[in-house]
C-alpha cells in the first residue's frame, strides 16, 4: 500500500463527551449514573462517559486551584484536560522583574528531603512460634523488596510525597503490565469522585481519566485495538501548547466501583474510550488500585490539603510586600542631587568619572547629595516575620531550609538531638509515609497473587546482602489472616557518614557492638573490600545455617577446617541458631542437621588441636627426710618454773 506525504494540518480538537441531559442518547431511569449496573456495552459506555462529564464539571474548580498551587511551587501551571488552564499561563499576572522569596518551594523541598531520606521497609510479621509461617513470611518480605526494587518504588514514593505537599495527595497506581506488577505515579487531578459518595472519606466509586498513546494502548489491549485506532484524538487541554502537537493520543476513562459486601457481585472495573468499551471485568477488592499519601486530611471529603494551599496566603503577602519594597526602592531609594537655580553649576559636571571638578563661587552654591530612606524598617521586619511564620507553619526551621546548623552546636550528640527535635514535629507525617508503603506492599501482593494464579508462576529479583537472587511468589494462602504488615526504617543510625561513624564509635566504646560489627555497619567506601573480607567468615557461617533452615538436608554444607578461627565464631553462631529455632515448630530433621553441623565443628576443633608435648620420663620425687628438732644450745637462766 502506498502512502502520500502531505503537510500536517493542525486541528483544534474538542473533547468528545456525552451530555447527561441529552434525552436522545438513552432512556434514563433512577439509576442513570449507576454505570456499574449496566447490562449492555452501549448503555455502559453512555453512562460511564456521562458520569465522567458530570464529575469533570464538578471538579473543575478544584483542578484550577491545583494548577495555581503548582504555579506557586514551580512557576508553571498544571495543564490538565479536565479544566482549561490556558488562562493561567499568563506571565503578566505579576511583574516580570519582581523579587521572589518562594517559601512554598523551600518548605516543600525541605520537608520532602527530611521525610524521604529513609526507605521504609514493609515487613510481614508472622506468628513467632510457627516456623513455617516465619519461613513463608521471610519469602514474602524478600518478594516485596524485589518488586519495590524492580518497580523503582522508592523513587515514586518521593514523587508522591512531593505531590502531597503541592497538591494535597500523592498517589501511586498498582496495576499490571506485560504480566508483571507495575507502580505508576498518578496526579490527583486525574481522579474524580462524587462529593456525597466521598463525604466520609470512603467513596465507593472512582473514575480516572488518562491521556494514553494510541499505539501503546493498542499493543497492551489487542482485543480492543480496532476501537482504540478509531477513537477520537485527545489533548491535555485547549491551550496552544497542547493542541499544536504531532503526538497521537486518546483520552480513556477508567472506572471502579467497589463491591457492596463480601458476597456482593456489584464490583466492577471498566475502561472506555470515545468509541467503545475496552475492558469490562468484575472487581473483587474492597479498595481502589491506588495508594494515597495525604499531607493534611480535610474534615470531610476524599481529597486533602497540601502545604502549598496552607502557605498560599502567606506567600501572596510576601510577594505583595516585596513588590511594594521594590517599587519604593526604585522610586525613592536612588541618589538625588540638589542644585540651586542661581548657581552656574552645569548638569554636565555630574558624570560617571571617578573624579570631577565642579566650580562654584561660594560654598553655599555647592550641590547637595541626598539619599532618601526608601522604606521604613518595619516593612523588612514584617517580611522576615512572614518568612519565619511560613517555616513555623510547615514545622521546619529556617536553619534546616538553609542547610545550616545553629551557632555553638558542634558536638555530634548535640546535632543528633537537634535533628530529633526537628523530626518530632513531623512524626505524624512520617507515620503516614510509612503507612503509604505498607498499603502499597499489600496491594502489590494482591495483584501479584492474581497474576500467579492465572499464569501459574510469578518471579522477581531480590537484591540481597550477598547479591541479587530470584524469588518465586510465596504461598501466602498458608499464612493466617492475623498477620500484619508493618514498616520499619531502613536504619536507625544517622544518615550522614560523620554522624554514623560517631554513633558507632560510641556504641563500640560502650561495648554494645564488637569490632567486627563496627566494620560491617560503617560501610565506608574506602574500606569496602577490607570490610567484606573481615566479615567473610561470618557471612559463610550464616549462609550455611540459613541453607539448613530453608532446604534441610539438600542445603547442608559440611564445615571444613577453614571455618575455624580463634574466636570460635562457628560454634557461637550454631548455638544461637539452634536456640532460636528449637522453640518453634520447625522439623526435627533440621534441628538434627544443626546438631550435626555443631558436632562436625567440634570434631574439626579436636583434630586441629595440637598434641600434648611429650618430654623425658620423670622419676617420682622422694619425700625429703624430716629430722626431729634439736635441743636448744642457747644459754639459759637455770631457773625452775
Amino acid at each position: 500500500m502506498a502512502f502520500a506525504i502531505e503537510p500536517i494540518e493542525v486541528i483544534k480538537v474538542k473533547d468528545k463527551v456525552i451530555d447527561p441531559r441529552d434525552k436522545k442518547t438513552i432512556e434514563k431511569d433512577s439509576n442513570y449514573y449507576a454505570w456499574w449496573h449496566s447490562q449492555s456495552d452501549e448503555q455502559l459506555l453512555v453512562q460511564l462517559l456521562s458520569t465522567t462529564a458530570f464529575l469533570k464539571k464538578f471538579h473543575s474548580a478544584r483542578i484550577r486551584q491545583a494548577s495555581l498551587y503548582s504555579r506557586l511551587f514551580s512557576g508553571k501551571p498544571l495543564y490538565n484536560y479536565l479544566a482549561s488552564t490556558s488562562t493561567l499561563d499568563n506571565s503578566q499576572q505579576m511583574p516580570m522583574g519582581r523579587p521572589t522569596a518562594n517559601v512554598v518551594y523551600s518548605c516543600v523541598d525541605t520537608i520532602t528531603s527530611q521525610i524521604t531520606q529513609d526507605n521504609p521497609s514493609p515487613v510481614w510479621i508472622p506468628d513467632a512460634s510457627k516456623y513455617k509461617e516465619r519461613q513463608i513470611a521471610e519469602q514474602v518480605n524478600n518478594f516485596i523488596g524485589g518488586e519495590f526494587y524492580r518497580c523503582k518504588t522508592y523513587g515514586k514514593g518521593v514523587q508522591a510525597f512531593r505531590d502531597s505537599g503541592i497538591l494535597g495527595n500523592g498517589l501511586v497506581k498498582v496495576g499490571e503490565k506485560d504480566g508483571k506488577v507495575f507502580h505508576e505515579r498518578t496526579l490527583e487531578t486525574e481522579l474524580l469522585v462524587d462529593f456525597n459518595d466521598a463525604y466520609y472519606g470512603n467513596p465507593r466509586g472512582l473514575i480516572q481519566t488518562k491521556l494514553c498513546d494510541r499505539g501503546v494502548l493498542a499493543e497492551e489491549m489487542p482485543k480492543a485495538s480496532d476501537k482504540i485506532m478509531m477513537s477520537q484524538a485527545g489533548t491535555v487541554d485547549s491551550s496552544p501548547q497542547s493542541t499544536d502537537t504531532i503526538a497521537d493520543n486518546i483520552i480513556v476513562s477508567e472506572g471502579w466501583h467497589l463491591p457492596s459486601g463480601d458476597a456482593a457481585k456489584d464490583g466492577r472495573h471498566v475502561i472506555a474510550c470515545a468509541d467503545g468499551i475496552l475492558l469490562d471485568e468484575s472487581w473483587e477488592f474492597d479498595y481502589f488500585p491506588f495508594s494515597k499519601l495525604s499531607y493534611n486530611d480535610n474534615m470531610v471529603g476524599w481529597f486533602s490539603q497540601g502545604l502549598a494551599e496552607i502557605l498560599f496566603p502567606t506567600q501572596m503577602e510576601i510577594y505583595k510586600m516585596l513588590i511594594i519594597a521594590s517599587q519604593s526602592i526604585e522610586l525613592t531609594g536612588v541618589p538625588k542631587i540638589i542644585i540651586s537655580e542661581l548657581s552656574k553649576v552645569l548638569e554636565t559636571a555630574f558624570n560617571n568619572n571617578i573624579a570631577s571638578i565642579i566650580k562654584v563661587k561660594t560654598m553655599a552654591e555647592a550641590p547637595q547629595f541626598v539619599n532618601a530612606t526608601s522604606n521604613n524598617a518595619e516593612i523588612y521586619e514584617y517580611i522576615k516575620w512572614l518568612i519565619e511564620n511560613a517555616y513555623q507553619i510547615s514545622g521546619i526551621s529556617s536553619l534546616s531550609a538553609n542547610g545550616t546548623k545553629p551557632a555553638g552546636l558542634n558536638s555530634g550528640e548535640a546535632q543528633r538531638e537537634y535533628m530529633n527535635i526537628q523530626s518530632t514535629r513531623s512524626s505524624a507525617m512520617q507515620k503516614r509515609y510509612q503507612d503509604f508503603y505498607t498499603d502499597l506492599a499489600s496491594k502489590t501482593l494482591d495483584r501479584a497473587a492474581l497474576i500467579a494464579k492465572r499464569d501459574g508462576k510469578y518471579m522477581t529479583v531480590y537484591p540481597g546482602r550477598d547479591g541479587t537472587r530470584k524469588v518465586d511468589f510465596p504461598k501466602i494462602d498458608l499464612l493466617e489472616n492475623t498477620n500484619v504488615i508493618r514498616c520499619y526504617e531502613e536504619s536507625s543510625l544517622p544518615k550522614d557518614p560523620v554522624g554514623r561513624q560517631s554513633k558507632l564509635s560510641e556504641m563500640l566504646a560502650a561495648g554494645e557492638i564488637t569490632n567486627q560489627e563496627f566494620r560491617r555497619l560503617s560501610r565506608l567506601p574506602d574500606l569496602e573490600q577490607d570490610d567484606q573480607l573481615a566479615v567473610a567468615l561470618e557471612e559463610r557461617i550464616l549462609h550455611d545455617l540459613d541453607s539448613i533452615i530453608e532446604d534441610g538436608r539438600k542445603g547442608y554444607n559440611p564445615p571444613d577446617q577453614f571455618i575455624l578461627d580463634p574466636t570460635d565464631l562457628a560454634t557461637q553462631k550454631t548455638v544461637q541458631y539452634y536456640n532460636k529455632y528449637v522453640v518453634t515448630d520447625i522439623e526435627d530433621e533440621k534441628l538434627q542437621l544443626i546438631q550435626e553441623y555443631f558436632t562436625a565443628i567440634q570434631n574439626l576443633k579436636a583434630e586441629a588441636a595440637p598434641p600434648p608435648v611429650q618430654g623425658p620420663a620423670q622419676q617420682p620425687q622422694q619425700p625429703l627426710p624430716v629430722a626431729p628438732p634439736q635441743p636448744s644450745v642457747s644459754p639459759t637462766s637455770n631457773v625452775a618454773v
